[in-house]
């Protein structure tokens, strides 16, 4: 992590950022089993709806649903649960602002992934603060302050989403990436997902960011062009859900 910023006077507003809520649904067909129903506003309700083919598929689904709720504690997690309340709201306006800004292709997934890093350091460095006997009474302002910085810097480099073509958004990939960016970072953080499981997972992931890229690099994205995205996004589904019920 980079050194903590100078610091800054705490009287500059924190922006309240909402979550975008996307729903996987009608991807298989018309017969659908309803997963618990977790938060809204959580990168889980991605998934909230998928197919029932069987009672082994039943089974997976359960063990699915086991694993959104360990995902919505990461999630509380990387929204600073249990630090003091100007701690944990940074945190949160944090991760939700960096997360909608990839979702709306304000910012690109390398830069979105060095800020998720970035505030994974800066969790990680404040719940040691947190569980320590003698803290150090600015390590809250000075944390506040950088989260401020990078959310400036962040607000300096994206591209606004009303100047972000309609034609190369795609929301509902770039969430279900993230969701899945997470899944796999719970995994290394709880154990969760064995090396393989990960692996494969990633792998599916890899190929359609490239896809995206490429894509995407022309400034515009073609018909076939998405449909292919969205095929690859629907083996990435299958996959992870393959991994998830292993």
């Amino acid at each position: 992590m980079e050194k903590m910023r100078p610091l800054y006077p705490i009287h500059k507003a924190l922006l309240a950022v909402v979550v975008a809520i996307f729903t996987m649904s009608s991807l298989y067909g018309t017969s659908y089993y309803e997963v618990a129903t977790t938060n809204r506003n959580s990168l889980n309700d991605l998934i909230r709806r998928v197919p029932v083919t069987s009672r082994s598929r039943e089974r997976e689904l359960r063990e699915l649903s086991s694993i959104q709720e360990r995902l919505i504690v990461h999630e509380q997690r990387m929204k600073g649960a249990g630090l003091p309340g100007v701690m944990s709201g940074a945190f949160a306006i944090n991760y939700s602002a960096i997360i909608a800004a990839l979702v709306n292709d304000e910012i690109s997934e390398d830069y979105g992934r060095d800020l998720l890093s970035l505030h994974r350091q800066m969790l990680e460095r404040s719940y040691e603060w947190a569980s320590s006997r003698n803290r150090d009474p600015d390590f809250p302002e000075e944390l506040v302050n950088n989260i401020l910085h990078f959310q400036e810097e962040m607000a300096e480099r994206k591209t606004p989403v009303f100047e972000v073509p309609e034609s190369v958004r795609t929301p509902m990939i770039n969430g279900y990436q993230v969701w899945v960016g997470e899944l796999l970072a719970w995994g290394c953080d709880c154990g969760g997902l064995t090396p393989g499981q990960r692996s494969r997972i990633q792998v599916s992931l890899d190929h359609l960011e490239r896809f995206e890229c490429l894509y995407k690099k022309d400034g515009r994205l073609m018909p076939n062009e998405r449909a292919d995205l969205h095929e690859r996004l629907l083996r990435l589904t299958r996959k992870t859900i393959e991994q998830l019920s292993r």
